[in-house]
């Protein structure tokens, strides 16, 4: 009975060695975003405090890198999800990432409240970017001089690259005066008559005006549609198709509650 009692505890023994150890589910990566300052500094402020009430999820990290250094950040598994204000580029493409639209900004070219000027065709624009017209007579302004404001135009921002690709088809700027954020610029032109910059709408400040642009204004139905020049999309890009809390993430975004958000300061999806 003895040699029957030590083999079978022979055996349990045996088989808890060769029992395979239970699998732990593998652990989610927290939220975390980087990218369009357009989006961490007008959207994410009121979006995510109401996801986190809504869902039990909160981001851990919100960086404002801009778009260019926002999407390394993204491909290079620092963040989970990249917000880009511009459309994304071939090579970008290319690299399979998942891309969900969730609104819709207009870039306005701002002056001087008090300018003459009361618009801007594409070629107008280019030739004050890129350096060919140096005094807002030569468009319907007062004889003073030129100063157009751009963010650092090594910075990566989208606001450049949207300039850049849709109104000056491509080419180089210009000289400009660099500053930190388009905020800054924005109170330089409620200064300076003769001070230029693109921003977003919702940077709007006192003392400046947007322009319209081949005739047409920035209206929600214009910038949706694509004819306004400077349209762009609102993107939420992520490595991958989204599981878990950030596939939440990306459907709050798209919910009547975020899109109120969204509506507040750019154009809803729809």
């Amino acid at each position: 009975m003895r040699r029957l009692k030590l083999a079978a505890a022979l055996i349990a023994v045996l088989s808890a060695c060769t029992r395979p150890a239970p699998v732990e589910p593998a652990r989610e990566e927290p939220l975390t975003y980087d990218g369009a300052t357009t989006i961490s500094n007008r959207i994410l402020p009121d979006a995510l405090p109401r996801f986190e009430r809504a869902t039990g999820h909160r981001f851990a990290r919100v960086e404002h890198s801009g778009a260019g250094r926002g999407l390394e950040a993204m491909f290079a598994g620092r963040v989970t999800v990249a917000g880009v204000t511009r459309n994304l580029t071939e090579a970008e493409v290319a690299r399979s990432p998942h891309v969900q639209i969730i609104g819709y900004d207009a870039l306005g070219v701002f002056v001087h409240a008090a300018s003459p000027v009361r618009g801007l065709t594409k070629a107008q624009l280019k030739a004050l970017y890129t350096g060919k017209i140096r005094s807002w007579k030569e468009v319907g302004g007062a004889d003073v001089p030129v100063t157009v404001c751009t963010e650092r135009l090594g910075s990566g921002r989208a606001t450049l690259d949207a300039v850049r690709t849709v109104a000056l088809d491509g080419a180089a700027y210009g000289t400009v005066r660099e500053m930190d954020d388009p905020a800054d610029c924005l109170q330089l032109v409620a200064r300076d008559p003769g001070a230029v910059t693109a921003a977003t709408m919702a940077y709007a400040i006192p003392g400046t005006r947007a322009l319209p642009l081949d005739g047409l204004s920035p209206t929600p139905d214009q910038v949706r549609s694509g004819h306004y020049l400077l349209s762009r999309p609102m993107l939420l890009v992520s490595r991958e198709p989204p599981t878990g809390a950030l596939k939440e993430f990306f459907e709050f975004m798209l919910s009547p509650e975020a899109q109120g958000i969204v509506a507040e300061r750019f154009v809803p999806i729809r």
